[in-house]
């Protein structure tokens, strides 16, 4: 059944990953919610996948294509933002998959709730793992556990590590209004900047354990590949955006569970990962350098307070 306006646009940024497309595609197809459109962004492909996101189009004329140049994926998924005509917007990796009712779950629970966003869980699959319609075998309980709160409740919860997966929510076109992704972020960041934009506008976010995606797990993919200076040299930029740009956006009692978190992080990927793995010891070493200028020292521990000063770099 055609609609005149779509309620949900599902954005899916795609490079070279014809392998893995058709089964996202296939996802959406088949979701027990109708009402959508689907805007498939791909970023200068050179393998098929243009020709199997086309193929999609011939058969539904609900999905659509967005052809760029290679940009990287905030520049993709901005462009899909433009261009979404739907109450709800979503977002899709090209190498995961939606549980059959992903977008039915969300948008009811968004709707009883009002709430600006609303995120579901995600199942880790292999590489191999293949999609296949339940034919109406998967359920979802609306009344299981869902969880509310205000946006810092959320972000501090025991679940926060969570809160950087976008692609497992649905957020109002409106409440994301013009907040867009940072293109300074190519390879890694440019989700957290997002996210902690968008969560200080919340209202209202909601939380469910049901499953909305199944998440591909292989070393192709940016965040499971293997190590290189992508792991770590994003972090100078990444602190330098939030010490100018979203430093007022939270309370003390947030930033102080944020960096002291974040540190610990910076440090393993900057000195325990090289190590282990044995290369790229003196660039990572530049990059917690430069990082550690833009980290507010008053929030981290006086333990990390004191390797910051050892590091030479007291503020």
């Amino acid at each position: 059944m055609m609609h005149s306006k779509p309620e949900i646009s599902i954005i899916i940024c795609n490079y070279n990953y014809a392998r893995y497309i058709g089964d996202a595609l296939e996802s959406v197809r088949n979701q027990t919610f109708s009402n959508w459109e689907c805007i498939v962004i791909d970023d200068g492909s050179t393998d098929d996948s243009v020709a199997i996101i086309k193929s999609f189009i011939k058969r539904d004329k609900r999905f659509r294509l967005i052809q760029n140049s290679h940009g990287g994926t905030s520049r993709a998924r901005n462009a899909g933002l433009d261009a979404a005509r739907g109450d709800y917007v979503a977002f899709l990796d090209s190498d995961d998959c939606y549980t059959e009712y992903a977008l039915e779950m969300l948008l009811y629970i968004a709707r009883s709730t009002n709430a600006d966003m609303v995120g579901g869980m995600a199942n880790m699959v292999p590489e191999k793992f293949k999609f296949v319609p339940s034919n109406g075998r998967q359920v979802w309980n609306a009344g299981t556990n869902i969880s509310q709160g205000n946006p810092v409740a959320f972000l501090l919860s025991s679940n926060a590590y969570r809160w950087c997966w976008i692609w497992r929510r649905i957020y109002k076109r409106d409440f994301i209004g013009d907040v867009r992704f940072n293109t300074d972020f190519t390879t890694f960041g440019e989700d957290l900047t997002f996210m902690l934009e968008l969560c200080w506008r919340a209202n209202f976010i909601v939380e469910t354990p049901n499953i909305t995606v199944w998440h591909r797990v292989h070393g192709a993919a940016i965040t499971g590949g293997e190590f290189d200076e992508h792991c770590f040299d994003w972090f100078p930029a990444y602190f330098k955006y939030i010490d100018e740009k979203l430093i007022n956006f939270y309370d003390a009692r947030f930033w102080r569970a944020y960096f002291r978190s974040s540190f610990m992080y910076l440090l393993n990927e900057t000195i325990v990962r090289p190590k282990q793995a044995g290369k790229y010891q003196i660039q990572a070493k530049a990059c917690l350098l430069k990082a550690c200028k833009y980290i507010p020292k008053r929030y981290l521990t006086l333990r990390q307070r004191i390797l910051c000063w050892f590091l030479g770099f007291v503020r």
